[in-house]
């Protein structure tokens, strides 16, 4: 890893004002409170052909919780598909939005993008319905800004990770 950027990043995530040392109220803290990103800020407004996070986002997100054997709850978000985004699977699509990165490194190969500007450096503040996971063979440059990807969709839940589109990308 550079290690200009290793510093960098250092520097930034000790500027947060998580590490702040002032006084606060526990009794200021509202547990119900849900901070919700999509009411924070506006989707990504797509340019060219990259297919809109509208789309996406109609596809519902429903709880499906059992008792495993144990007597645990366990509760998975399962899609119900629309018809406008069922059309796309197997397609090869653009993809415009912001990177949240899965790996340690400058250049990615497995990340997810959506349409908000992350918020949060362990998990990215929205349903899965706002989230594509990317493949790519091809090593692509971490960014901060959006970035514009094409690849074939695939339309598919995955009970292992949660997430219903995958995008893998086409080797130019």
């Amino acid at each position: 890893m550079n290690l200009s950027f290793l510093i960098i990043a250092i520097l930034a995530f000790l500027n947060h004002n998580a590490f702040a040392f002032e006084k606060f109220n526990l009794n200021d803290i509202d547990p119900y409170e849900n901070i919700i990103v999509e009411d924070m800020f506006e989707p990504l407004k797509v340019t060219g052909d990259a297919l809109p996070w509208q789309l996406f986002s109609e596809t519902k997100e429903i709880e499906d919780c059992t008792i495993d054997k144990d007597g645990f709850d366990y509760c998975l978000v399962k899609p119900i598909y629309d018809e406008n985004i069922k059309k796309y699977n197997g397609e090869t699509v653009t993809i415009m939005g912001y990177m949240f990165p899965l790996e340690e490194s400058e250049k990615q190969k497995k990340f997810l993008m959506g349409p908000y500007p992350l918020s949060c450096p362990f998990h990215y503040h929205v349903g899965p319905s706002q989230v594509i996971e990317i493949k790519s063979d091809n090593p692509v440059d971490f960014s901060f800004d959006p970035i514009t990807i094409k690849g074939k969709l695939k339309v598919k839940y995955n009970k292992e990770t949660g997430s219903f589109f995958y995008l893998e990308t086409i080797n130019s």
